[in-house]
């Protein structure tokens, strides 16, 4: 059961505290995120700085105190070298370069204590004292030397002073060893500050990652839990089920929409209760509605099923009807026409004979669109019972054909006696002879009457022969004017004829074929005012002889310029105007029927003013 709100009252998940909004929990993981970046960042930029400190300071020490080392190491075997070069003889060069020698050295050794750290002093303080020996025993020999013999000094050479040359390099050997210790000590130590770098790093990062998935994984729960239940609601609703409810949610934004669904739900399930009897006493009403109609009525939905047949259209088709493959053919076209969205406007040859009760029915199928759920298209079905109208024109038709063949023997007869009459005109006084004219000439036209009336009665029986030769379209033109001048000269009008084509021979029945220019010419006479100006054009257009008639009357609505050449039709049927001349509506339905036995056609064309008929015809080669 859900219950109504009503004005004024506010439902109880209304009144419950909001705590977070949407936003804030977007801000708060937002933040989250960029600490956990920030944080991240910084550790790695310190740690990475740090050890490019000491690795820097290192390196910078430790070639400074190798370069030193081996310019003291050189500096004493160039002391060396000066020491036997003046054992030699050569006192004044040697002492010159002992003295250089002994200044480089004290330079580097002075240099080496200021740079050097404490482990390596005591090394340099050893290398001192070993340096201080070699030299005094160095002196010794260079003050011995005026009392020495050559060998002599070689022998002390030898004897004291190389071998504490040779622990004096060996001490500045070992300083440079040290130094070189000191580096890869410096590397590992590098190493060992980035692994541990490397797994702080790797350590703040995870940490960074956990938090950040938990608070993700904590707003999507959030969010997606009231999205779920909206989207299961949702479809409870297209199922019908409008007593479905939403639970609140937490952010601000989610809880302003599950209230609105809900109270959306609230409204369409008191509307459905309050209209769902309305909805069912109108769908009993159409139902009874269509199944009292007296004409056959079928509903198809989009899916080209039968939806509803009323009881007349059950008794037609039968109760089995399903879709449109269980419907005469001339109905399921005009019911798909429907389905496309377009009325359907049926013809009498669409019309279909059905036998039931012993009687046979004929009955013109007529559909029209209508409009369904979702933007489809459904369509319903009429089958107007024509057969009374069929039989009317049977019987019309057999009356004409009657008729027409009962008048052409006294008609015979009668134009006989006036074309005998005329030819005695010398005993005739002038309006005697005008009145035998007037009298022939209204025989004529009976009898043109009489021929198109028997042609019609041929034609429906498809009886109708033609006597096909070579014909001049432009004779038949020119024997149809001077039959019709009279009638042009005394409605004032003025006939152009424009031979376009050079030759205009075609394979045709030369009387049916003058009875089509002459129905056409005719037409144009009757709709043209006084004055007015009627053109006839033959041209030659892709094998084919066009005559085209053209007037300046009142001219035909689109809408009909089709339905002219129905038979028995007239404009004035439909839009009726006092002004409009009087006709059978046969002549048109004849020009048609005559021009496609031809293997032509016939269309009423769109003009600027007045109406324009033209039919073609096959050339006939030469």
């Amino acid at each position: 059961m859900t219950t109504s709100i009503a004005p004024g009252d506010v439902p109880p998940f209304e009144r419950l505290p909001v705590k977070r909004s949407l936003r804030s929990r977007f801000v708060v993981t937002s933040l989250v995120l960029l600490f956990a970046t920030v944080v991240t960042g910084l550790w790695s930029w310190i740690v990475f700085v740090r050890l490019g400190r000491v690795v820097d300071r290192t390196l910078e020490g430790r070639q400074a105190a190798i370069d030193l080392a081996a310019t003291m190491t050189t500096a004493l075997e160039r002391e060396d070298d000066a020491l036997l070069l003046a054992i030699s003889g050569e006192l004044e060069r040697a002492h010159t370069e002992l003295r250089a020698q002994r200044a480089g050295f004290d330079t580097a050794f002075a240099s080496f204590a200021g740079v050097g750290p404490d482990d390596e002093r005591v090394i340099a303080s050893a290398l001192g004292e070993e340096v201080a020996m070699y030299r005094r025993r160095v002196d010794t020999l260079l003050a011995s030397l005026p009392r020495l013999t050559v060998e002599l000094a070689h022998q002390y050479y030898h004897a004291e002073v190389n071998p504490t040359l040779r622990h004096a390099i060996a001490a500045c050997h070992g300083l440079r060893e040290h130094s070189f210790r000191a580096l890869r000590d410096a590397g590992l130590t590098a190493r060992s500050e980035a692994t541990r770098g490397t797994w702080m790093v790797a350590l703040v990062s995870l940490v960074a990652l956990v938090v950040a998935t938990m608070v993700l994984l904590f707003f999507a729960r959030s969010v997606l839990r009231p999205i779920r239940a909206l989207t299961s609601s949702v479809d409870a609703m297209r199922r019908g089920d409008f007593n479905h409810r939403v639970e609140r949610a937490e952010p601000s934004e989610l809880a302003n929409l599950t209230d609105g669904f809900n109270r959306m739900a609230e409204s369409l399930a008191a509307f459905q209760s309050s209209n769902l009897g309305e909805v069912l006493r109108a769908k009993d009403t159409l139902e009874a509605t269509i199944g009292a109609l007296p004409d056959p009525v079928v509903v198809v939905d989009a899916s080209r099923a039968i939806a509803s047949l009323n009881p007349p259209a059950r008794t037609v088709l039968g109760d089995a009807a399903a879709t449109l493959a269980d419907t005469p053919p001339a109905v399921a076209a005009q019911i798909r026409i429907a389905l496309g969205g377009t009325r359907s406007r049926a013809e009498l040859r669409d019309a279909f004979a059905v036998e039931f009760g012993g009687e046979r029915r004929t009955f013109l199928p007529t559909a029209v669109p209508i409009p369904l759920a979702g933007n489809k298209i459904g369509a319903v079905a009429v089958l107007h019972d024509i057969t009374e109208f069929v039989r009317l024109d049977t019987l019309r038709g057999e009356l004409i054909a009657v008729a027409s063949h009962e008048l052409k023997t006294p008609l015979t007869t009668l134009r006989m006696n006036v074309l005998l009459l005329g030819e005695d005109v010398g005993r005739l006084t002038p309006h005697q002879r005008e009145v035998v004219a007037m009298a022939t000439q209204g025989c004529e036209e009976l009898a043109l009457t009489i021929d198109r009336l028997l042609d019609l009665t041929r034609i429906e029986s498809g009886k109708l022969r033609l006597a096909l030769e070579r014909v001049d379209v432009y004779r038949i033109i020119d024997v149809v004017l001077a039959s019709l001048e009279p009638r042009l000269a005394e409605a004032e009008l003025t006939v152009d004829v424009a031979r376009e084509a050079g030759d205009a021979f075609v394979r045709a029945d030369a009387t049916r074929l003058g009875i089509v220019v002459s129905n056409l010419m005719t037409n144009a006479i009757k709709y043209t005012p006084p004055n007015g100006t009627i053109a006839i054009a033959v041209r030659s257009r892709g094998g084919r002889i066009e005559v085209a008639v053209t007037d300046t009357g009142s001219g035909v609505p689109a809408d009909l310029r089709e339905r002219v050449f129905e038979k028995f039709f007239r404009v004035a049927h439909v839009r009726p105007d006092p002004g409009d001349p009087a006709g059978a509506g046969i002549g048109l339905y004849l020009a048609r029927q005559i021009v496609e036995a031809h293997a032509g056609d016939i269309t009423c064309d769109d003009v600027t003013q007045g109406a324009c008929f033209s039919f073609r015809l096959p050339v006939e080669p030469v």
